[in-house]
């Protein structure tokens, strides 16, 4: 692990990143079968990349070992609840660590640094969500400690 570097995302790395994030859609399909596979690889997911990167709306780190790009995680400042005493928080929107990877720490040194740009947002508590049978997401969320607060439910409307 002494060869992996994190870092924020630059412009030239977009198309990396947004394969990245598909590989996330791909792997995430199995847990929420409305997932609109191509959104990454569309101007919508390219135009939500190129705010993080360039820190007009959040940020967005990668991991790299020996010059590939092996990880990301995008995230962003969101409004608090007004009913809840938290002035500002920040949200982990998304992140991947390629599947052969995973299991070395690379997501947990994704994770620090997203966690030093909150306290320089001045963030007071981070929000995650992950799908409720994606138990390999929810275990390293509370690994790095993350507490289940609330549970979000959906149903169709027939």
């Amino acid at each position: 692990m002494n060869d992996l570097i994190v870092r924020k995302a630059e412009e030239n790395e977009l198309s990396i990143v947004q394969e990245l994030n598909h590989q996330l859609f791909v792997h995430d399909e199995k847990f929420d079968s409305l997932l609109k596979m191509n959104w990454p690889l569309e101007k919508e997911g390219a135009d939500y990349f190129k705010d993080k990167i360039s820190g007009k709306d959040g940020v967005c780190f990668v991991a790299e070992m020996k010059g590939e790009i092996v990880g990301y995680l995008a995230g962003l400042m969101i409004e608090p609840h007004s009913y809840r005493t938290v002035k500002k928080m920040s949200e982990l929107d998304n992140m991947l660590v390629k599947e052969n990877l995973r299991g070395q720490g690379i997501g947990e040194k994704l994770f620090e640094k997203f966690v030093e740009w909150s306290k320089e947002q001045e963030a007071e508590r981070i929000k995650v969500s992950a799908s409720t049978d994606n138990s390999g997401a929810i275990e390293f969320y509370k690994r790095v400690g993350f507490v289940p607060y609330a549970a979000e439910l959906e149903c169709e409307v027939k």
